[in-house]
């Protein structure tokens, strides 16, 4: 038996070395195609069609509720399949997504070893894995791989950070879809805020484009250039955003206040638009299994027990918060906290000022001893 194995593994060292190449695709106009896709083809001189392997599959058309759950709490479950190269090639273009490919430059026993890591990862017992956005995706996969057979040329030497943060990098992937982008400010974390090193970068398939071209020698080859309309890059500033949910939050008790009457219904609705903006924080964060959402700055910021600021312990609850807002944006000018707080700091800043300042008549009322009362209503 053991004759056999070695005369199995010699066969298949004298066959042929497979040819290897790296395709990478562009955007999609689906929200999970914003951030490109990456696969990598086995051609063997035998076979009559590369074999490709996508580690990007999972089931899309699942209810979005159940996905979302599952991204929310890192459970999100993608597989490896196995695609003829000519039938994947035609999904993208249908789809009107560019196409590139690049030749591996490998030595042929590093084309083997590539193709058995491959082959074993397609397996039903290994096909399976937790999807991460940053750290394991369709393109780490693959990143990996050509990293190992290599000896590290997409690592060595490549630690150090790139000057830009993981947040940073997902905008443009996202960058004219602005209500996300708001909405990542107050739901993604502190953990988006460090910067990968450049072979970490390589998450996104464009830079693991790059830096196969760079290390590798390996030129991109366009397959298919997208048709439509290019996506950008920049989008819109969300700094307007935030002072207009800023405004709005503020606007309710401010006014009551100016006009000198329903400020308890407004100090009310003021508090009701923090606390739910609390609320859905604090219940992400709480609910998240990824580090990126569980950990979250926003949280020292807004508070789901902001309804107080409509009581009668508004005052001193104010003023908490005030003392609190300080101490965060204290935190943040030194480098203790890192998201982009200090826009965010300005939604609840104004109706805990307000209250701190300015409480209730209610609360007033019930501070003044009984003998001041009958002194001001005395004849």
């Amino acid at each position: 038996m053991i004759a056999a194995a070695v005369a199995a593994i010699a066969a298949m060292s004298a066959a042929p070395a497979p040819v290897v190449d790296l395709y990478t695709m562009g955007q999609g106009d689906q929200l999970f195609e914003r951030f490109g896709h990456a696969a990598i083809c086995v051609q063997w001189p035998a076979d009559a069609d590369a074999r490709c392997y996508n580690y990007g599959t999972t089931d899309f058309g699942s209810p979005p509720a159940r996905l979302g759950w599952q991204f929310l709490r890192g459970t999100a479950r993608f597989w490896v399949s196995v695609w003829p190269r000519e039938r994947m090639i035609a999904q993208y273009v249908a789809r009107d997504r560019s196409v590139w490919r690049q030749r591996l430059p490998l030595t042929d026993d590093q084309a083997r070893e590539l193709a058995r890591r491959l082959a074993h990862d397609a397996r039903e017992e290994n096909r399976y894995y937790a999807y991460h956005h940053f750290r394991d995706n369709c393109a780490t996969r693959v990143r990996d791989h050509i990293d190992a057979v290599t000896g590290g040329a997409l690592s060595r030497d490549n630690q150090r950070p790139i000057g830009v943060t993981y947040r940073e990098l997902g905008r443009r992937g996202l960058a004219e879809l602005t209500p996300i982008l708001v909405a990542s400010v107050f739901l993604v974390g502190r953990f988006a805020d460090v910067q990968p090193t450049g072979y970490e970068a390589m998450f996104l398939p464009d830079l693991l484009r790059a830096g196969v071209a760079e290390r590798l020698g390996a030129a991109p080859e366009a397959v298919y250039l997208r048709r439509g309309p290019a996506f950008p890059t920049e989008g819109n500033s969300v700094a307007p955003w935030l002072l207009a949910i800023a405004a709005a939050t503020v606007a309710p008790v401010a006014a009551a206040r100016a006009l000198g009457r329903g400020v308890r219904a407004g100090s009310w609705a003021s508090a009701a638009a923090l606390t739910a903006l609390g609320t859905a924080v604090w219940t992400v964060a709480l609910a998240a299994g990824m580090p990126e959402l569980r950990w979250n700055e926003v949280a020292l910021v807004l508070w789901p027990s902001d309804a107080l600021l409509a009581t009668r312990r508004g005052r001193a609850y104010g003023r908490l918060r005030v003392v609190a807002l300080a101490l965060v944006s204290a935190a943040r000018a030194v480098g203790v906290l890192r998201q982009p707080l200090w826009l965010v700091v300005l939604i609840p800043l104004g109706p805990a000022l307000i209250a701190a300042l300015a409480p209730l008549r209610g609360e007033t009322e019930s501070r003044r001893s009984p003998r001041d009362a009958a002194r001001e209503h005395a004849p």
